[in-house]
């Protein structure tokens, strides 16, 4: 299963969340990330999928994007992204905050109470104006936890009678 489980809001952070998925991928190897919307299978339990990726990662990556902070939900089982992190810090998988460009650091104060963990936990930043660096930087970051991607096998021909 994945190694680097990507968490973000559909509505606000998915454009930096598959952007992010890209980089990551092509780094790492598509099946050490899981994005929702790419990881799950049609026609399979996405409850399920979220769950058992969570429970394998090594690292989640949580994008927080403007007014992150202003979309939970009162019902916890019905806010994803709440589910997945308490989830994760349930099972003591390193939480990574990704802020995206101009979102200011996370304040206990504006979160739910069960991510107020999150408000200390050192993040990164991804800024539409340094996506290269940024990207890398987050990659370095995430190295020690994720296996790099097999080498490709080269095929080699041999000549008849060889």
């Amino acid at each position: 299963m994945a190694a680097i489980f990507i968490n973000y809001r559909s509505q606000s952070e998915a454009y930096a969340a598959a952007l992010l998925d890209e980089r990551l991928s092509k780094r790492f190897g598509s099946n050490q990330v899981f994005r929702a919307s790419r990881s799950i299978d049609a026609g399979e339990d996405y409850e399920l999928a979220i769950t058992r990726a969570i429970e394998q990662c090594a690292a989640m990556l949580v994008i927080v994007g403007p007014n992150w902070s202003q979309h939970f939900t009162k019902g916890a089982d019905t806010d994803w992204v709440l589910q997945e992190i308490t989830k994760a810090m349930a099972l003591t998988i390193p939480i990574i905050p990704v802020l995206l460009s101009k979102v200011d650091r996370l304040r206990a104060e504006e979160v739910p109470t069960e991510l107020a963990k999150l408000a200390r936990v050192q993040y990164l930043r991804f800024d539409y104006r340094n996506l290269d660096q940024d990207a890398e930087k987050i990659a370095q970051e995430l190295a020690g936890s994720v296996s790099p991607p097999p080498p490709r096998r080269r095929w080699r021909f041999r000549k008849k009678g060889r």
